[in-house]
């Protein structure tokens, strides 16, 4: 379907963009810690989106909690060697929306509705006492939606992505335990000095318009500089942290 196309990428942009990343990374470990440390108990935590666990403070957690699971829907090699350093750390693939399995039928029938999400692993589990979302929510719906970009209409992958991201802040909600989350919000295309007007020239929302709370903590995510995906632009995500999901949403 092309998540592990993916996480390659994700992999090799982190290489060329790690010193400008290093900053979100920190800052997003340490809402991580900040937000286990709130956790009723220290039995185990479950930790969605964790690629490539270069925004993982992994050690300190496994230290934490007596099972930490390490939940995506691809863990590639890297993640897979540090995994196996901690006896209490462990690798489950993971679909968090719950619909992939639907999504082959749906590009096959593009008259039917694309499928929605409705996830339900780990809502009755009795010794789950913190989850924390990092960085995953903006990306639950964008491999779905180039898979189904040939046999949908735009407006029904913009819906998708918008109640795939609804689902998942729900979702979040209705875990057990305290939960978490990190996530980028809005996109900036900042021209670089000297190659055009100041400002940024254009500015996106990566959440197909659903609203988020008043964050904890926000910070910029150089995510993409000059010339990573243009000669003359830098791109900047804005990061919201939620050290208290629960309390956030209401």
């Amino acid at each position: 379907m092309g998540f592990l196309k993916s996480s390659i990428q994700v992999r090799a942009r982190y290489k060329r963009c790690k010193s400008a990343w290093e900053a979100h990374l920190e800052q997003t470990r340490v809402m991580v810690l900040r937000a286990a440390q709130l956790a009723p108990r220290r039995r185990k935590a479950l930790v969605f989106g964790a690629g490539l666990l270069h925004d993982i403070p992994l050690r300190q957690l496994s230290e934490m909690f007596e099972l930490v699971v390490l939940a995506d829907i691809v863990h590639l090699w890297p993640c897979r060697l540090e995994a196996l350093r901690y006896g209490n750390v462990k690798l489950l693939r993971c679909d968090a929306t719950g619909a992939l399995g639907q999504l082959s039928a749906a590009a096959r029938r593009p008259a039917l509705p694309p499928p929605a999400s409705r996830p339900r692993e780990f809502l009755d589990d009795s010794v789950l006492d913190f989850t924390v979302s990092v960085n995953l929510l903006s990306q639950l719906g964008w491999v779905p939606g180039l898979f189904l970009g040939k046999s949908c209409s735009a407006d029904q992958i913009d819906a998708l992505k918008s109640q795939f991201i609804s689902a998942h802040l729900e979702y979040l909600r209705r875990l057990p335990g305290h939960t978490s989350l990190i996530t980028d919000t809005v996109w900036s295309a900042l021209p670089q000095n000297g190659t055009a007007p100041a400002g940024p020239t254009e500015e996106w929302d990566v959440l197909s318009g659903v609203c988020l709370p008043e964050p904890d903590h926000a910070w910029n995510w150089s995510i993409a500089p000059a010339p990573e995906r243009s000669p003359h632009t830098d791109y900047t995500a804005r990061v919201h942290a939620y050290t208290d999901w629960k309390s956030a949403f209401g």
